[in-house]
Protein backbone atom coordinates (compact mmCIF):
# COMPACT_ATOMS: atom_id res chain seq x y z
CA UNK A 1 0.00 0.00 0.00
CA UNK A 2 1.27 3.48 -1.30
CA UNK A 3 1.92 5.83 1.73
CA UNK A 4 -1.09 8.06 0.23
CA UNK A 5 -3.29 5.00 0.27
CA UNK A 6 -2.08 4.68 4.05
CA UNK A 7 -2.58 8.49 5.09
CA UNK A 8 -5.88 8.64 3.48
CA UNK A 9 -7.08 5.13 5.42
CA UNK A 10 -6.05 6.23 8.90
CA UNK A 11 -7.96 9.70 8.16
CA UNK A 12 -11.43 7.17 7.49
CA UNK A 13 -10.46 5.30 10.28
CA UNK A 14 -10.23 8.19 12.58
CA UNK A 15 -13.02 9.93 10.80
CA UNK A 16 -15.30 6.72 11.20
CA UNK A 17 -14.46 5.90 14.85
CA UNK A 18 -15.02 9.68 15.94
CA UNK A 19 -18.38 9.81 13.74
CA UNK A 20 -19.48 5.85 15.05
CA UNK A 21 -18.99 6.75 18.17
CA UNK A 22 -21.26 10.04 18.67
CA UNK A 23 -23.50 7.84 16.42
CA UNK A 24 -23.92 5.64 18.87
CA UNK A 25 -24.53 8.61 21.79
CA UNK A 26 -27.23 9.62 19.59
CA UNK A 27 -29.18 6.82 18.84
CA UNK A 28 -28.80 5.63 22.73
CA UNK A 29 -30.25 9.47 23.39
CA UNK A 30 -32.66 8.71 20.87
CA UNK A 31 -33.96 5.33 22.27
CA UNK A 32 -34.27 6.79 25.89
CA UNK A 33 -36.42 9.77 24.31
CA UNK A 34 -38.04 7.50 22.44
CA UNK A 35 -39.08 5.18 25.66
CA UNK A 36 -39.53 8.67 27.81
CA UNK A 37 -42.02 9.35 24.66
CA UNK A 38 -43.86 6.25 25.58
CA UNK A 39 -43.72 6.75 29.53
CA UNK A 40 -45.59 10.07 28.92
CA UNK A 41 -48.02 8.62 26.49
CA UNK A 42 -48.88 6.32 29.26
CA UNK A 43 -49.59 8.72 32.15
CA UNK A 44 -51.56 10.88 29.90
CA UNK A 45 -53.89 7.63 28.51
CA UNK A 46 -54.28 7.08 32.22
CA UNK A 47 -55.77 10.43 32.90
CA UNK A 48 -57.90 10.12 30.56
CA UNK A 49 -59.09 6.72 32.10
CA UNK A 50 -62.48 8.94 33.83
CA UNK A 51 -63.45 10.34 30.69
CA UNK A 52 -63.16 7.49 28.68
CA UNK A 53 -65.56 5.24 31.51
CA UNK A 54 -67.70 8.04 31.04
CA UNK A 55 -68.03 7.59 27.03
CA UNK A 56 -68.74 4.22 27.50
CA UNK A 57 -71.50 4.32 30.11
CA UNK A 58 -73.48 7.27 27.85
CA UNK A 59 -74.51 4.60 25.59
CA UNK A 60 -75.50 2.44 27.83
CA UNK A 61 -77.92 4.72 30.00
CA UNK A 62 -81.34 3.78 30.21
CA UNK A 63 -80.23 0.10 29.90
CA UNK A 64 -79.12 -2.37 31.06
CA UNK A 65 -75.37 -2.12 30.13
CA UNK A 66 -72.36 -1.19 32.04
CA UNK A 67 -68.78 -0.67 31.21
CA UNK A 68 -66.46 -3.70 30.10
CA UNK A 69 -64.98 -5.38 32.89
CA UNK A 70 -61.42 -5.37 33.88
CA UNK A 71 -59.97 -8.17 32.28
CA UNK A 72 -61.68 -6.42 28.58
CA UNK A 73 -58.92 -3.81 27.55
CA UNK A 74 -60.12 -0.30 25.62
CA UNK A 75 -58.42 0.59 23.32
CA UNK A 76 -57.32 4.47 23.31
CA UNK A 77 -54.67 5.10 20.45
CA UNK A 78 -51.90 3.27 20.73
CA UNK A 79 -52.71 2.39 23.77
CA UNK A 80 -54.94 0.00 26.01
CA UNK A 81 -56.38 0.70 29.02
CA UNK A 82 -57.80 -1.82 31.74
CA UNK A 83 -60.42 0.34 33.83
CA UNK A 84 -61.91 -0.56 37.10
CA UNK A 85 -64.50 1.73 38.48
CA UNK A 86 -64.87 -0.36 41.52
CA UNK A 87 -63.50 -2.12 44.48
CA UNK A 88 -60.10 -4.55 42.89
CA UNK A 89 -59.27 -7.63 44.62
CA UNK A 90 -56.39 -9.55 45.12
CA UNK A 91 -56.29 -12.18 42.66
CA UNK A 92 -58.39 -10.59 40.25
CA UNK A 93 -58.14 -11.76 36.45
CA UNK A 94 -56.17 -9.39 34.53
CA UNK A 95 -55.28 -8.98 30.68
CA UNK A 96 -51.69 -9.54 32.82
CA UNK A 97 -52.28 -11.87 35.58
CA UNK A 98 -54.23 -11.59 38.88
CA UNK A 99 -54.09 -8.56 40.55
CA UNK A 100 -51.48 -8.44 43.42
CA UNK A 101 -51.40 -6.60 46.78
CA UNK A 102 -49.40 -3.53 45.64
CA UNK A 103 -51.87 -3.39 42.25
CA UNK A 104 -54.66 -3.37 45.48
CA UNK A 105 -52.56 -0.81 47.60
CA UNK A 106 -52.41 1.76 44.21
CA UNK A 107 -56.19 1.79 44.03
CA UNK A 108 -57.17 2.60 47.64
CA UNK A 109 -54.35 5.40 47.38
CA UNK A 110 -51.99 4.08 49.85
CA UNK A 111 -49.23 3.47 46.93
CA UNK A 112 -48.03 5.81 44.05
CA UNK A 113 -48.37 4.67 40.34
CA UNK A 114 -45.94 2.02 39.43
CA UNK A 115 -44.14 1.08 35.51
CA UNK A 116 -43.46 -2.39 34.79
CA UNK A 117 -42.37 -4.74 31.83
CA UNK A 118 -44.70 -7.45 31.34
CA UNK A 119 -44.08 -10.62 29.22
CA UNK A 120 -46.71 -12.08 27.87
CA UNK A 121 -47.48 -14.59 24.73
CA UNK A 122 -43.65 -14.01 23.81
CA UNK A 123 -44.09 -10.26 23.53
CA UNK A 124 -42.96 -7.41 26.04
CA UNK A 125 -45.34 -4.80 27.08
CA UNK A 126 -45.03 -1.43 29.06
CA UNK A 127 -47.37 -0.90 32.10
CA UNK A 128 -48.38 1.73 33.84
CA UNK A 129 -50.73 1.12 36.72
CA UNK A 130 -52.47 3.59 38.55
CA UNK A 131 -55.47 4.76 40.36
CA UNK A 132 -58.79 5.48 38.41
CA UNK A 133 -58.65 9.35 38.32
CA UNK A 134 -61.37 10.97 39.52
CA UNK A 135 -63.33 8.02 41.53
CA UNK A 136 -64.87 8.29 45.06
CA UNK A 137 -64.43 4.50 45.37
CA UNK A 138 -61.35 2.23 44.63
CA UNK A 139 -60.53 1.68 41.37
CA UNK A 140 -57.54 0.87 39.16
CA UNK A 141 -56.56 1.79 35.41
CA UNK A 142 -53.99 0.24 33.31
CA UNK A 143 -52.19 1.73 30.61
CA UNK A 144 -49.81 -1.04 27.90
CA UNK A 145 -48.35 -0.72 25.21
CA UNK A 146 -46.33 -3.08 23.31
CA UNK A 147 -42.21 -2.42 23.59
CA UNK A 148 -41.82 -3.52 19.82
CA UNK A 149 -44.22 -0.87 18.83
CA UNK A 150 -41.26 1.44 18.11
CA UNK A 151 -38.41 -1.12 16.92
CA UNK A 152 -39.25 0.18 13.17
CA UNK A 153 -38.57 3.94 14.88
CA UNK A 154 -35.32 2.91 16.19
CA UNK A 155 -34.12 0.38 13.26
CA UNK A 156 -34.47 3.62 10.78
CA UNK A 157 -32.93 5.68 13.00
CA UNK A 158 -29.72 2.95 13.69
CA UNK A 159 -29.91 2.44 9.67
CA UNK A 160 -29.45 6.14 8.64
CA UNK A 161 -26.55 6.57 11.38
CA UNK A 162 -24.87 3.95 10.26
CA UNK A 163 -25.26 5.45 6.63
CA UNK A 164 -24.13 8.85 7.59
CA UNK A 165 -21.20 7.28 9.73
CA UNK A 166 -20.17 5.10 6.64
CA UNK A 167 -20.43 8.06 4.46
CA UNK A 168 -18.33 10.31 6.16
CA UNK A 169 -16.05 7.60 6.02
CA UNK A 170 -15.97 7.20 2.50
CA UNK A 171 -15.94 11.23 1.43
CA UNK A 172 -12.84 11.78 4.20
CA UNK A 173 -10.81 8.79 2.55
CA UNK A 174 -11.73 10.57 -0.86
CA UNK A 175 -10.82 13.93 0.43
CA UNK A 176 -7.64 12.84 2.00
CA UNK A 177 -6.43 11.18 -1.08
CA UNK A 178 -6.89 14.42 -2.81
CA UNK A 179 -5.61 16.27 -0.11
CA UNK A 180 -2.57 13.76 1.16
CA UNK A 181 -1.51 14.15 -3.30
CA UNK A 182 -0.66 17.68 -2.95
CA UNK A 183 0.93 17.23 0.11
CA UNK A 184 2.76 13.93 -0.82
CA UNK A 185 3.86 15.10 -4.31
CA UNK A 186 7.35 16.82 -2.76
CA UNK A 187 8.10 13.67 -1.54
CA UNK A 188 7.44 11.65 -4.74
CA UNK A 189 9.76 13.98 -6.56
CA UNK A 190 12.42 13.57 -3.86
CA UNK A 191 12.03 9.80 -4.24
CA UNK A 192 12.07 10.42 -8.13
CA UNK A 193 15.31 12.60 -7.74
CA UNK A 194 17.28 10.17 -5.09
CA UNK A 195 16.44 7.10 -7.73
CA UNK A 196 17.91 9.44 -10.84
CA UNK A 197 21.13 10.02 -9.03
CA UNK A 198 21.55 6.76 -8.32
CA UNK A 199 20.83 5.26 -11.45
CA UNK A 200 22.62 8.53 -13.47
CA UNK A 201 25.30 9.06 -10.37
CA UNK A 202 24.08 13.06 -11.25
CA UNK A 203 24.52 15.46 -8.00
CA UNK A 204 23.19 18.36 -10.09
CA UNK A 205 19.78 16.76 -10.50
CA UNK A 206 16.74 19.44 -9.03
CA UNK A 207 13.50 17.27 -9.55
CA UNK A 208 11.61 18.98 -6.46
CA UNK A 209 10.27 22.45 -5.62
CA UNK A 210 8.45 21.81 -2.69
CA UNK A 211 4.44 21.78 -2.13
CA UNK A 212 4.17 25.70 -2.66
CA UNK A 213 6.91 26.66 -3.96
CA UNK A 214 10.41 27.91 -2.46
CA UNK A 215 10.61 29.35 0.72
CA UNK A 216 7.72 26.60 2.99
CA UNK A 217 8.37 25.89 6.53
CA UNK A 218 6.16 23.31 7.15
CA UNK A 219 8.03 19.67 7.42
CA UNK A 220 7.35 18.85 3.92
CA UNK A 221 9.18 21.75 2.74
CA UNK A 222 12.11 21.74 5.30
CA UNK A 223 12.76 18.21 3.94
CA UNK A 224 12.92 19.50 0.45
CA UNK A 225 15.00 22.26 1.32
CA UNK A 226 17.33 20.35 3.37
CA UNK A 227 17.44 17.62 0.86
CA UNK A 228 18.06 20.66 -1.65
CA UNK A 229 21.16 21.23 0.66
CA UNK A 230 22.55 18.12 1.28
CA UNK A 231 22.76 17.27 -2.42
CA UNK A 232 24.82 20.51 -2.82
CA UNK A 233 27.24 19.81 -0.07
CA UNK A 234 27.33 16.50 -1.57
CA UNK A 235 28.64 17.96 -5.06
CA UNK A 236 30.79 20.22 -3.83
CA UNK A 237 32.00 17.29 -1.64
CA UNK A 238 32.51 14.83 -4.58
CA UNK A 239 33.82 17.77 -6.87
CA UNK A 240 36.85 18.83 -4.15
CA UNK A 241 37.63 15.42 -4.32
CA UNK A 242 37.72 14.90 -7.83
CA UNK A 243 39.60 18.06 -7.90
CA UNK A 244 41.79 16.73 -5.37
CA UNK A 245 42.86 13.31 -6.37
CA UNK A 246 43.46 15.62 -10.17
CA UNK A 247 45.85 17.94 -8.35
CA UNK A 248 47.64 15.57 -6.23
CA UNK A 249 48.28 13.66 -9.19
CA UNK A 250 49.91 16.31 -11.28
CA UNK A 251 51.83 17.30 -8.25
CA UNK A 252 52.97 13.57 -7.87
CA UNK A 253 53.85 12.93 -11.33
CA UNK A 254 57.05 15.29 -11.24
CA UNK A 255 59.23 13.88 -8.10
CA UNK A 256 58.06 10.48 -9.37
CA UNK A 257 59.56 11.33 -12.71
CA UNK A 258 62.64 12.77 -11.24
CA UNK A 259 62.72 9.82 -8.88
CA UNK A 260 62.57 7.30 -11.54
CA UNK A 261 64.81 9.06 -13.94
CA UNK A 262 67.61 9.21 -11.49
CA UNK A 263 67.48 4.93 -10.86
CA UNK A 264 67.17 4.88 -14.41
CA UNK A 265 71.18 6.66 -14.44
CA UNK A 266 72.27 4.66 -11.71
CA UNK A 267 70.86 1.58 -13.44
CA UNK A 268 72.16 2.14 -16.48
CA UNK A 269 75.34 3.96 -15.65
CA UNK A 270 78.11 2.13 -13.46
CA UNK A 271 76.02 1.88 -10.61
CA UNK A 272 77.31 3.06 -7.55
CA UNK A 273 81.00 3.04 -9.46
CA UNK A 274 80.05 6.27 -11.29
CA UNK A 275 81.34 9.09 -10.25
CA UNK A 276 77.87 10.78 -10.71
CA UNK A 277 76.13 8.35 -8.60
CA UNK A 278 76.30 9.96 -4.91
CA UNK A 279 74.71 12.95 -6.30
CA UNK A 280 71.71 10.85 -8.24
CA UNK A 281 71.35 9.34 -4.90
CA UNK A 282 71.46 12.43 -2.89
CA UNK A 283 68.78 13.71 -5.45
CA UNK A 284 66.54 10.65 -5.42
CA UNK A 285 66.61 10.99 -1.70
CA UNK A 286 65.40 14.79 -1.86
CA UNK A 287 62.63 13.91 -4.13
CA UNK A 288 61.35 10.94 -2.07
CA UNK A 289 61.44 13.46 0.89
CA UNK A 290 59.18 15.83 -1.10
CA UNK A 291 56.77 12.46 -2.28
CA UNK A 292 56.74 11.96 1.99
CA UNK A 293 55.87 15.28 2.90
CA UNK A 294 53.20 15.63 0.00
CA UNK A 295 51.74 12.79 0.85
CA UNK A 296 51.68 13.90 4.64
CA UNK A 297 50.31 16.91 3.96
CA UNK A 298 47.58 15.05 1.42
CA UNK A 299 46.30 13.47 4.84
CA UNK A 300 46.66 16.04 7.40
CA UNK A 301 44.63 18.28 4.87
CA UNK A 302 41.50 15.80 4.50
CA UNK A 303 41.66 14.54 8.48
CA UNK A 304 41.37 18.72 9.47
CA UNK A 305 38.75 18.87 6.68
CA UNK A 306 36.42 16.23 6.72
CA UNK A 307 36.53 14.42 10.42
CA UNK A 308 35.67 16.82 13.93
CA UNK A 309 38.53 18.31 15.30
CA UNK A 310 39.85 16.61 19.32
CA UNK A 311 39.66 19.92 21.14
CA UNK A 312 41.10 20.67 24.68
CA UNK A 313 41.91 23.52 26.35
CA UNK A 314 45.68 24.80 25.71
CA UNK A 315 47.89 27.73 26.11
CA UNK A 316 48.01 29.23 22.80
CA UNK A 317 51.55 31.39 23.60
CA UNK A 318 53.49 27.88 24.82
CA UNK A 319 52.04 25.89 21.51
CA UNK A 320 53.42 28.61 19.39
CA UNK A 321 57.31 28.75 21.72
CA UNK A 322 57.39 24.97 20.76
CA UNK A 323 56.78 25.85 17.09
CA UNK A 324 59.33 28.78 16.82
CA UNK A 325 61.99 26.44 18.76
CA UNK A 326 61.45 23.42 16.65
CA UNK A 327 61.82 25.74 13.44
CA UNK A 328 64.56 27.12 14.94
CA UNK A 329 66.31 23.85 15.08
CA UNK A 330 65.48 22.72 11.63
CA UNK A 331 66.94 25.68 9.92
CA UNK A 332 69.79 27.28 11.55
CA UNK A 333 69.77 30.41 9.22
CA UNK A 334 66.33 31.47 10.24
CA UNK A 335 66.05 34.28 12.05
CA UNK A 336 62.75 34.60 14.23
CA UNK A 337 61.92 37.09 16.76
CA UNK A 338 58.92 35.98 19.25
CA UNK A 339 56.84 38.06 21.40
CA UNK A 340 54.19 35.72 23.36
CA UNK A 341 51.69 36.74 25.77
CA UNK A 342 49.84 34.43 28.06
CA UNK A 343 45.98 33.33 26.19
CA UNK A 344 44.26 30.11 26.25
CA UNK A 345 42.09 28.79 23.59
CA UNK A 346 39.60 25.78 23.40
CA UNK A 347 41.46 23.94 20.37
CA UNK A 348 42.57 20.75 18.47
CA UNK A 349 46.83 21.09 19.63
CA UNK A 350 48.40 19.06 17.25
CA UNK A 351 46.27 20.89 13.86
CA UNK A 352 46.89 24.21 15.52
CA UNK A 353 51.03 23.55 16.14
CA UNK A 354 50.85 22.33 12.09
CA UNK A 355 49.48 25.63 11.04
CA UNK A 356 51.37 27.82 13.14
CA UNK A 357 54.24 26.33 11.74
CA UNK A 358 53.11 26.05 8.47
CA UNK A 359 52.60 30.01 8.59
CA UNK A 360 56.33 30.66 10.39
CA UNK A 361 57.98 28.30 7.58
CA UNK A 362 55.95 30.48 5.30
CA UNK A 363 57.20 33.95 6.17
CA UNK A 364 61.25 32.24 6.53
CA UNK A 365 60.95 31.05 2.97
CA UNK A 366 59.98 34.38 1.92
CA UNK A 367 62.02 36.90 3.92
CA UNK A 368 65.64 38.01 2.72
CA UNK A 369 68.08 35.83 4.43
CA UNK A 370 69.36 37.49 7.87
CA UNK A 371 66.04 39.25 8.74
CA UNK A 372 64.01 38.56 11.33
CA UNK A 373 60.57 37.20 10.82
CA UNK A 374 57.96 38.05 13.95
CA UNK A 375 55.84 36.27 15.68
CA UNK A 376 53.59 37.56 18.21
CA UNK A 377 50.94 35.95 20.27
CA UNK A 378 48.22 37.80 22.26
CA UNK A 379 44.17 37.22 22.76
CA UNK A 380 43.95 34.08 21.06
CA UNK A 381 45.45 35.41 18.23
CA UNK A 382 49.23 34.44 16.72
CA UNK A 383 50.46 37.23 13.81
CA UNK A 384 53.06 36.32 11.74
CA UNK A 385 55.12 38.94 9.51
CA UNK A 386 57.56 38.37 7.08
CA UNK A 387 59.45 41.06 5.29
CA UNK A 388 59.69 39.43 1.51
CA UNK A 389 58.10 41.27 -1.45
CA UNK A 390 54.33 40.68 -0.57
CA UNK A 391 51.47 39.33 -2.36
CA UNK A 392 50.06 40.12 -5.66
CA UNK A 393 46.42 41.48 -5.74
CA UNK A 394 45.44 38.56 -8.23
CA UNK A 395 47.01 35.76 -5.95
CA UNK A 396 45.55 36.77 -2.85
CA UNK A 397 41.97 35.40 -3.36
CA UNK A 398 43.36 31.97 -4.23
CA UNK A 399 46.73 31.24 -1.57
CA UNK A 400 44.11 29.24 0.52
CA UNK A 401 43.51 27.11 -2.21
CA UNK A 402 44.55 23.66 -2.24
CA UNK A 403 47.89 23.10 -4.82
CA UNK A 404 47.51 27.31 -5.59
CA UNK A 405 51.01 28.26 -6.15
CA UNK A 406 51.95 32.02 -7.55
CA UNK A 407 53.59 32.19 -10.33
CA UNK A 408 56.96 33.38 -8.13
CA UNK A 409 56.78 30.26 -5.94
CA UNK A 410 56.41 27.80 -8.82
CA UNK A 411 60.92 27.52 -8.79
CA UNK A 412 60.26 27.27 -4.66
CA UNK A 413 60.44 23.90 -2.54
CA UNK A 414 56.38 22.85 -1.72
CA UNK A 415 53.05 21.58 -3.66
CA UNK A 416 50.88 24.82 -2.32
CA UNK A 417 49.26 22.73 0.93
CA UNK A 418 51.13 24.84 3.66
CA UNK A 419 48.27 27.76 3.52
CA UNK A 420 45.78 25.62 2.47
CA UNK A 421 46.08 22.92 6.27
CA UNK A 422 45.85 26.82 7.88
CA UNK A 423 42.60 27.81 6.34
CA UNK A 424 41.32 23.64 6.97
CA UNK A 425 42.88 24.47 10.65
CA UNK A 426 41.14 27.41 11.34
CA UNK A 427 37.87 26.72 10.04
CA UNK A 428 37.90 23.38 12.09
CA UNK A 429 38.72 24.82 15.16
CA UNK A 430 35.77 27.82 14.57
CA UNK A 431 38.87 30.25 13.69
CA UNK A 432 39.93 32.63 11.26
CA UNK A 433 42.64 33.79 9.07
CA UNK A 434 43.40 36.82 7.27
CA UNK A 435 46.38 38.56 5.68
CA UNK A 436 47.76 41.66 5.39
CA UNK A 437 50.44 42.41 2.32
CA UNK A 438 52.29 45.02 0.81
CA UNK A 439 55.86 45.99 -1.02
CA UNK A 440 57.40 45.86 2.80
CA UNK A 441 55.92 42.02 3.35
CA UNK A 442 52.87 39.87 4.64
CA UNK A 443 51.24 39.35 8.20
CA UNK A 444 48.77 36.32 8.50
CA UNK A 445 46.77 36.19 11.72
CA UNK A 446 45.62 33.36 12.76
CA UNK A 447 42.77 34.07 15.59
CA UNK A 448 40.48 31.92 18.14
CA UNK A 449 37.92 32.58 20.79
CA UNK A 450 40.02 33.69 23.34
CA UNK A 451 38.85 31.72 26.73
CA UNK A 452 40.15 33.90 30.06
CA UNK A 453 43.91 35.63 30.17
CA UNK A 454 45.71 32.67 31.87
CA UNK A 455 48.39 32.91 34.48
CA UNK A 456 51.64 31.95 35.43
Amino acid sequence: MTLRNRVSAAAAVGVLIVVAAVSGVLYFVYAASVHSRVDATLIDAAQQASSVVQQIKQPAAGTSGSIPDFERPVTVGSVELQLSNGPVAVGQPSQFGPLGSQDVAVAEGAQPPYFATVDMGGHQFRVYTAAMPGGSDAGLVRASRATDADDGTLRDAALLLAALTVGAAGITYGAARLTAGRILRPIAELTATAEHITKTRDLTARRFTGPNGAGTSDEVGRLSSSFGSMLAALHDSVTAQRQLVADASHELRTPLTSLTTNLDLLEDGAGLADPQAPGLVRAAREQAGELDQLITDLLDLARYHESAPHRETVRLDLLTGQAVHRLGQRGPHAVIEAELSPCLVHVDPAAVDHAVGNLIDNAVKWSPPGVAVRVVVEDGRVVVSDRGPGIAVEDLPHIFERFYRAPDARGMPGAGLGLAIVGSVAQANEGTVEVRTGPAGSAFTLAFPSLENAGD
